[in-house]
């Protein structure tokens, strides 16, 4: 009883130390060595993935949290204690997402709903209900919504409404997915209107997040005033709780307004610290969308040589576990660093490697099929501009007349000036 007291004390500690920054790791392990040595295996496996979702936050890396998770597995399977499997799963999943690996986290979830599937099924009691469950799906939706699959998403969601009607305990979990899947989607697509319809209930659902959403909406409008003086209180409270995912973001968001005054040598240092910040708690993801920006913010101030390198680093974690939208970007980039670096000019026959025209038409021409997939039109019209640049280089009067086509129809379509190419990633 008085280890069961304990293991609750250390969860309220771990509580009041997310809001007031105090440190509850060594009551934690203290309370493993209690837990394990008399022989309680439910609460020893409480305690170190309690543990474990402290390291996420301190910056652990994967291996060490991974191998921890792996001692709590032998005690679940050895003690058929099948929740606690279920809710190590998910928290995989969660691990391999913040660090960037989605294949990884792909994996995790499908197995936790392959062995839900396995279990066998009591008539009249409600199966795979538990939060474990809800968060995996979340996981899978997003998952899917990141590679253009919105049919599945969409499948997935109505599942998740199924077993957690709005009334019930992990509502808002499906909830705040939905809200935000939907977002990015309209954001993709260009629909800021709708976008900003969003805005109210993803805050609703988690302050954090909504007002992250804001800024995103307020950057296209170009209302930079109101976006920056949201982005310095997000930055105040995301550092207060430990935030560090949201930090990083915040700081790319910045540099990104600093873009839009052309102040490209001023968002330098804010992405430098948001790479070192990311490299330090090992978020793969948000250190290569880090190194996007850092090679756009490169090839504006005229380096693309170095633009390129920092390109390299970046460009293959991005193509195997990245977003459509993020692949895409990237190789819209790299073409456009490669145009740089090679001298290409518009109507300047011969001047250019014929080999990195070539190179550059292929990045496009992939770029291409992942913005069609998600139907991200902006993009869309600036790959077609410069794949007509570059066929006419060539003298391929067809496939150039093509492209500038496309173009000219996607700019009809959006009837929005396109913006500079200086002003977006």
């Amino acid at each position: 009883m008085h280890i069961y007291f304990h293991q609750i004390k250390c969860s309220w500690l771990y509580t009041l130390e997310q809001m007031k920054g105090c440190d509850s790791t060594v009551l934690t392990e203290d309370s493993v060595k209690m837990a394990v040595h008399f022989c309680l295996p439910y609460l020893a496996s409480l305690g170190i993935q309690s543990l474990v979702q402290q390291g996420t936050r301190q910056g652990k890396t994967a291996h060490k949290l991974m191998d921890a998770l792996k001692d709590t597995d032998v005690l679940h399977w050895k003690h058929s204690l099948s929740e606690l499997i279920e809710i190590s799963l998910a928290q995989t999943t969660s691990i391999w997402r913040m660090y960037g690996k989605s294949t990884m986290a792909l994996q995790q979830a499908q197995l936790l709903l392959h062995m839900s599937s396995l279990e066998p099924v009591n008539y009249g009691v409600e199966q795979n209900n538990t939060e474990a469950f809800a968060v995996a799906l979340c996981h899978l939706a997003e998952l899917h919504a990141e590679q253009g699959l919105y049919a599945a998403v969409s499948d997935i969601l109505q599942h998740l409404k199924d077993q957690f009607p709005a009334h019930t305990q992990h509502a808002k979990l499906w909830m705040l997915c939905d809200q935000k899947i939907q977002f990015q989607r309209h954001m993709i697509e260009g629909q800021y209107n709708l976008a900003e319809q969003l805005v109210p209930s993803i805050s609703a659902l988690n302050k954090t997040e909504g007002l992250y959403r804001k800024v995103q909406v307020l950057k296209v409008l170009h209302r930079t005033t109101e976006a920056y003086s949201i982005l310095q209180r997000l930055q105040v409270h995301c550092e207060k709780t430990k935030c560090t995912e949201m930090i990083i973001r915040v700081m790319l968001s910045t540099a990104e307004l600093h873009w839009e005054s052309s102040g490209f040598s001023t968002a330098l240092p804010l992405l430098f610290q948001a790479l070192a910040l990311a490299r330090q708690h090992h978020l793969q993801s948000l250190a290569s969308e880090t190194l996007l920006h850092l090679t756009f913010t490169q090839l504006m101030l005229g380096v693309p040589e170095q633009a390129l390198l920092v390109l390299h680093e970046a460009i293959e974690p991005v193509l195997a576990h990245g977003a459509l939208v993020d692949k895409g970007r990237a190789l819209l980039l790299a073409a456009r660093c490669q145009m740089a670096v090679a001298g290409f000019r518009p109507n300047r026959q011969g001047q250019t490697d014929l080999h990195v025209v070539v190179s550059a038409v292929d990045m496009l021409n992939e770029a291409a099929v992942y913005f069609s997939k998600l139907n991200c039109k902006e993009h869309l019209r600036e790959v077609h501009y410069l794949q007509a640049q570059l066929y006419h280089s060539l003298g391929q009067t067809s496939q150039r007349n093509k492209s500038a086509m496309l173009f000219r129809l996607l700019d009809q379509d959006l009837q929005s000036p396109a913006l500079p190419l200086s002003m977006r990633l």
